[in-house]
């Protein structure tokens, strides 16, 4: 086997190893998990919300596109609020916006639903950049494909938290519950933060501005590189068909295939547990084989393949089978996250990669915006969520097409032995 070059450390990083590199890394992922739980707690116990604000269970979708409306305005505005008050800092304060939105979504009134969902997407939209420039600060390049990845565990992590908790205190406890839960991590994550805080945010200047001059230089920046494009623009994809995955597949579970709350949510668990594996094994194959594009080329033709299958989506199908294309697809369309993230740091300008990866963040918030709408469109207007989830299709070929191309590319600037 041909031996992969070691990469070039990226913006400065000053890498960190053993117990000070572990406790980064484990700190990044499961805070972010923690706010990742608390923004998919509606989604996890949809149908009882649904049944006391007497609306149709698959209007959970403008939830999380109204999220998604959040992080992109936060990505757009105030990126640079890591380089002023430090990227730990700045995690903190996301924290606390998803603390304050999701108190907005328990009050007792479904006009709080919206108002709250965009406050925790503002809040949650600081914290993959802070993430990122600590990462990229302090991981050593070799191990950059895996500890992305490992930390990018953190949203299916937390989708997983919010799988296996918010129905069974939901059905014991009320659905507000769960959301209380959530505040409850909301505050360890904090904690854990604060723990770190000083060594990782040795490097904020005070005299950054918080809010960016011009609103739309990363979605330009990264139009304009041919590279930086097309991995946006997977990112998109991948991240539309993730959200819609992680948002729809609870509800469908119960009204398409008519299982209980319970077990839908051990679905939506397991689905959660192997996306993070999945990003790990990702990472790692990344790191092997020096290709962050042809793994993810490989979990584009099988989401595309996979949500073929569903069309026949129904009644009819056995509970392994739930599981097992529900897992797939999940994989599929989550394995993504951290390779995509290493190789846009890995290919973004010296001194650029916080910048350049807030700008790939927006493509993929669009993403995450717009899939959720439309899949919910799709729904009402088939009333078949075996219809909306074969529509992932589509994502899935605009993956392929943009990441062919940058294979291409890749293989055409790379000169020969």
């Amino acid at each position: 086997m041909a031996t992969v070059p070691t990469p070039a450390p990226i913006d400065g990083a000053a890498p960190l190893s053993g117990g000070a590199l572990a406790y980064l890394v484990f700190t990044l992922t499961m805070s972010h998990s923690m706010a990742a739980m608390a923004m998919m707690t509606l989604p996890a116990v949809a149908p009882l919300v649904a049944s006391e604000y007497a609306v149709d269970a698959s209007l959970v979708g403008y939830h999380i596109s109204i999220v998604s409306l959040g992080l992109i305005i936060s990505l757009v505005s105030v990126g640079n609020l890591s380089r002023r008050v430090g990227a730990a800092r700045a995690a903190q304060i996301g924290h606390g916006l998803v603390a304050v939105g999701t108190v907005l979504t328990l009050l007792p009134w479904i006009g709080f639903l919206l108002p709250g969902a965009l406050v925790i997407g503002i809040g949650f939209g600081l914290l993959a950049p802070a993430a990122s420039a600590l990462l990229v600060r302090f991981t050593p390049p070799q191990r950059r494909n895996l500890m992305f990845s490992i930390q990018q565990t953190s949203v299916p992590m937390g989708g997983m938290l919010s799988a296996l908790v918010g129905p069974a205190i939901a059905l014991h406890f009320g659905w507000r519950a769960a959301g209380l839960v959530a505040l409850v991590m909301l505050g360890v994550a904090v904690a854990l933060l604060q723990a770190g805080r000083r060594g990782w945010d040795d490097d904020r200047d005070p005299r950054q501005p918080v809010l960016a001059a011009r609103l739309l230089d990363g979605l330009a920046d990264n139009w304009r590189e041919p590279r930086l494009r097309r991995l946006s623009l997977t990112g998109l994809a991948f991240c539309w068909a993730q959200f819609c995955v992680a948002t729809f597949t609870v509800v469908a579970c119960v009204v398409a295939l008519d299982l209980s709350l319970v077990t839908a949510g051990l679905v939506m668990m397991t689905v959660q547990l192997t996306n993070a594996a999945g990003r790990m094994v990702a990472g790692w194959v990344a790191d092997r084989i020096g290709s962050a594009v042809r793994v993810m080329s490989a979990v584009a033709w099988v989401m595309f393949g996979t949500s073929v299958v569903f069309l026949s989506l129904g009644p009819n199908w056995s509970l392994p089978m739930v599981f097992g294309l529900f897992i797939v697809l999940g994989i599929a369309s989550g394995a993504w996250a951290g390779i995509l993230m290493a190789d846009v740091g890995h290919h973004a300008p010296p001194g650029r990669v916080a910048a350049v990866i807030s700008g790939t963040l927006l493509y993929v918030n669009i993403g995450k915006f717009i899939g959720p709408a439309i899949f919910a469109l799709l729904y009402a207007l088939t009333h078949d969520y075996g219809i909306a989830f074969a529509s992932l299709t589509g994502p899935a070929l605009l993956a392929i097409v943009c990441l062919k191309q940058a294979e291409r590319r890749h293989a055409r600037d790379t000169p020969g032995p």
